[in-house]
């Protein structure tokens, strides 16, 4: 009789990664996607040992003997942010079952900590029911789906093809230590569930003074994923012109999916929610302390499918959030 799922995990060491790691990482990925993965600097481990090294990057492995076996890291996603961006989440298919996604998730969560991190935010695929039920098992929460967001060819290879074209994302916060309470401007239309979904991570969050239409000339800067298709525009002051200056980008850079960030600490956003939104943007999330401050993030598909439009979601308060996304894209029914 072999060696039964406990006693494999118990096998397997779950600690920080080390620039040595990066060989195993990009192996690893390479038995989950083939070649397909996105993020392609983690077929590139001299270039991840460098970002381990400079602490650009950072995450948890887990080894089993030489091999690893998972993995979970984190970038910050600007420099004044509280929170941490974790991704590449990944297991060995032969090591699945063991428990090893919350074993990983637990020290990633504890080595936050001890820097002082606030919470990360990561994106589990909607191919696996897994991730999403592991992702919020240690109290987290979906403050977001991010629909079409990986392209068709982006497939684990223990799951199968798929012909669901490109794939969403959810998102969750999942915090790590008490956050200062904070005011925020909220456009009308979201104003309930972000508030909502602030309440039920125990986030302090109260909706800041009456909105302001916006002047002058928005500041963004914006940055094309090729891997992905994507356009994400980062807004870090609202103007007049800002639905123009979106429109100039997107002419410019022709994309699948386009992302406009939003700075909830200013009070012209309602204003730009409202010009955007003729635009086709919809709902995609709610950032906490994404840039310092709290973020809204907009999407837009440049085509859609009802296989996108209708992502395999686990948890009801994802199904909700989605509800009211299709709603917002397509109209009442």
């Amino acid at each position: 009789m072999g060696p039964t799922a406990d006693a494999e995990a118990r096998d397997v060491i779950v600690r920080a990664m080390t620039p040595a790691d990066a060989p195993g990482v990009g192996a690893l990925i390479v038995r989950c996607y083939g070649d397909a993965y996105p993020k392609r600097v983690m077929y590139r481990p001299d270039d991840v040992a460098a970002l381990v090294r400079s602490r650009a990057y950072g995450g948890v492995v887990a080894t089993a003997g030489v091999e690893v076996v998972g993995h979970i890291g984190f970038a910050r996603p600007a420099a004044a942010s509280t929170v941490v961006e974790a991704g590449t989440t990944v297991v060995d298919p032969r090591r699945r079952g063991e428990g090893l996604m919350g074993r990983l998730a637990q020290a990633l969560g504890e080595e936050l900590a001890a820097d002082g991190v606030s919470g990360f935010i990561h994106f589990p695929t909607t191919a696996h029911p897994v991730m999403q039920r592991a992702s919020l098992s240690a109290g987290g929460r979906e403050t977001g789906i991010m629909l079409a967001y990986l392209p068709p060819e982006t497939r684990d290879l223990a799951l199968g093809a798929s012909d669901a074209g490109r794939l969403a994302v959810t998102v969750v916060y999942q915090p790590i230590l008490a956050a200062a309470a904070q005011r925020i401007h909220v456009p009308g239309r979201y104003e309930q569930v972000v508030l909502g979904m602030a309440a039920d991570l125990g986030l302090g969050r109260r909706a800041a003074g009456a909105a302001r239409p916006p002047s002058g000339e928005s500041r963004l800067h914006h940055r094309f994923d090729p891997a992905r298709e994507l356009l994400r525009i980062s807004v870090e002051r609202i103007g007049a012109d800002v639905a123009a200056a979106v429109a100039s980008l997107m002419a410019a850079t022709p994309a699948a999916v386009v992302h406009v960030d939003l700075p909830m600490n200013d009070p012209g956003i309602d204003d730009a929610v409202a010009s955007l939104g003729g635009s086709s943007f919809a709902f995609a999330a709610w950032l906490p302390g994404w840039a310092g401050h709290d973020v809204l993030r907009l999407q837009r598909l440049e085509h859609r499918t009802e296989a996108e439009l209708s992502p395999r979601l686990w948890s009801p308060e994802a199904a909700a959030l989605m509800a009211g996304i299709r709603t917002e894209i397509l109209g009442p029914a």
